[in-house]
This record gives structure tokens, C-alpha cells and sequence, in this order.
């Protein structure tokens, strides 16, 4: 599952939750390009995408106030 795929299941759901990577401690404001310029990053460093989206199913509670951050650390909640 590529990250582009992530984003579009994410969009597809009626309450979509809004998701931003960050990679050394910059987001990364096109993760789709910037995952298909460095081939095999994601699944080195990042969570596995089973675990990406099961976060984004355990969080689309909180979709309306908070965003998913994802990085090579894990996953955080945060309020926007």
C-alpha cells in the first residue's frame, strides 16, 4: 500500500481525519512525491501501513478537532 493510497483511504471515508508526516522534525508538505522520491523510506522508518490504518480508523472520533501525525516515531494526536 503506497502513501498516496493511505491519503485516499482516508478521504474516502464520510469524516475524514486529517493526516501530516513528518520526517526528522520537518513535515513534509508532499509526502506522496516525497515517499515516491525515496523508495522504500516509508517502510524502513515509519509505522507499517496496517498500523496506519488502524490509527486512522481509532481516530477519525476525534476528525473534527485534532489531525493525525505520523512520523518515524509513531503517531500523535494533535489539536488543531
Amino acid at each position: 500500500m503506497s502513501v498516496a493510497t493511505i491519503f485516499e483511504y482516508c478521504q474516502s471515508l464520510d469524516t475524514p481525519l486529517v493526516l501530516e508526516f513528518f520526517y526528522h522534525g520537518e513535515k513534509l508538505e508532499d509526502p506522496v512525491s516525497f515517499f515516491d522520491q525515496n523508495p522504500g523510506l516509508y517502510e524502513a522508518v515509519f509505522p507499517s501501513h496496517e498500523e496506519t490504518q488502524q490509527m486512522i480508523n481509532k481516530n477519525l472520533l476525534f476528525s473534527a478537532t485534532h489531525k493525525l501525525v505520523i512520523s518515524e516515531f509513531g503517531f500523535n494526536l494533535v489539536f488543531r
